[in-house]
């Protein structure tokens, strides 16, 4: 028996500690191995962060993309660039360091367009401002940046450039659902006129005429439907007598002048009508002049105007710009201008109100249930009550405004309304 122990002590003896050796060189494989599931975990978090900023940046350049105005390419890249450089990554404490020359690809801009989303070649800015009402879609590509390896450097280096893309773009028109103002604007019926009195006041009698960037020539009668850059009068006031003017308010805000008022005054979030698109149905409530006061209240806050009921908070805020008496096209300019007073912050847009066209003969002398017609934008040229009769008039701008919630892809075809939607 003492000389098989002998014998399996004597083999031992020449294994030399192989065992230590074995489970060093595992524990260095076990390092390495969770060394480089931290760095992946960190590349991950870099890109994910790149990849948002590169998304809020490409759906803030789309949101310029509805300007109805020449300088909307400049107006994407600089919305683009400022958001861009607004965001951080690598754990929030790295910035992109944009600038608008800074080429972010081989010979590429960082601010790409193009009028097909699959368009094989994005242009840059200077090509896009040749023909900016082609233009629908932009890509935005963030710079290059390292992002250091921390454990496992012996297999992936010193560091690994990472660098995030993102296309958005308008949305196909007539396939958008907005948040609607609790007003409707009433057409006339298929065939006839606006009712003696209704139809648009505008720059010039007769035929309206419009000729586009590329010289094509359009028309428009404002006896029979909504010209833009006419004015129309779609709530009279208490003292009228009863007209299409007293169908305007929407049952869909609530019962009662207080849930009208801050349906009117609502701002984003604070939406009171919800979603809409062309064929929904929409309750209406025909009683004339009953809410003269706080349809008044809640409409002037855009002018910064808060005498009444209302008070300024974040979800009922004036707009960017309230000079008063001024015309679209000059509000898309900026010029002239007017800030808000000191501390309230001002939102673009609240001056264009996104209201649905109802067509007369859906109405009666009740309440009553309504079909949306289509959707469309009327500019406030002034507060409401300014020439004391309490009716609202508004400018007409057609349809080619930025909408609040995005695609829908199985709506109609019968607006123009488009929004920002992020492709890919």
């Amino acid at each position: 028996m003492q000389s098989k122990h002998h014998s399996r002590a004597s083999r031992r003896k020449g294994e030399r500690g192989n065992v230590l050796a074995y489970t060093v060189l595992s524990a260095l494989f076990l390092f390495l191995a969770v060394g480089l599931g931290v760095d992946l975990s960190h590349f991950y978090l870099a890109k994910t962060e790149m990849q948002n900023a590169a998304d809020a940046a490409a759906l803030a350049g789309a949101s310029a993309l509805t300007l109805p105005n020449p300088d909307r390419i400049t107006a994407a890249v600089d919305r683009a660039v400022e958001l861009l450089n607004a965001n951080k990554y690598n754990f929030n404490n790295k910035s992109f360091g944009v600038e608008r020359d800074k080429l972010c690809g081989t010979g590429q801009a960082c601010v790409m367009f193009a009028e097909n989303l699959d368009q094989l070649n994005y242009v840059n800015e200077a090509t896009a401002r040749a023909n900016p009402d082609d233009i629908r879609f932009i890509r935005v590509t963030t710079p290059s940046k390292p992002v250091s390896v921390i454990f496992a450097s012996p297999i992936l280096g010193s560091a690994l450039a990472l660098t995030a893309k993102a296309t958005a773009g308008l949305s196909v028109p007539g396939n958008v659902r907005i948040c609607i103002a609790p007003l409707s604007a009433v057409a006339p019926n298929p065939g006839e006129s606006f009712p003696a009195g209704s139809e648009g006041t505008c720059p010039k009698p007769g035929i309206q005429e419009y000729v586009d960037d590329k010289g094509v020539k359009t028309t428009c009668d404002p006896t029979k439907e909504f010209c833009k850059g006419c004015v129309y009068t779609i709530r009279s006031g208490p003292a009228s007598n009863p007209s299409p003017g007293n169908y305007q308010i929407l049952a869909c805000a609530g019962s009662g002048g207080d849930a009208v008022r801050d349906a009117l005054a609502a701002y984003g979030e604070g939406c009171k009508c919800g979603n809409v698109s062309p064929g929904d149905e929409i309750g209406v409530d025909t009683k004339p002049g009953d809410t003269a006061g706080p349809v008044q209240d809640g409409l002037n806050v855009r002018f910064d105007d808060y005498k009444g009921a209302v008070k300024y908070s974040e979800s009922t805020p004036p707009d960017l710009n309230v000079y008063d008496g001024i015309k679209y096209s000059d509000y898309t300019k900026g010029t002239p201008f007017k800030g808000p007073a000191d501390g309230h912050t001002g939102q673009p847009e609240r001056r264009v109100l996104k209201i649905p066209i109802i067509e007369d003969r859906e109405f009666d002398n009740g309440r009553d249930v309504v079909h949306v017609k289509s959707l469309s934008g009327f500019f406030m040229q002034e507060p409401v009550g300014k020439k004391k009769n309490g009716d609202i008039k508004v400018e007409y701008v057609g349809g080619d405004v930025s909408g609040v919630t995005g695609l829908d892809p199985s709506g109609g075809s019968s607006t123009n309304i488009v929004t920002p939607v992020l492709y890919r």
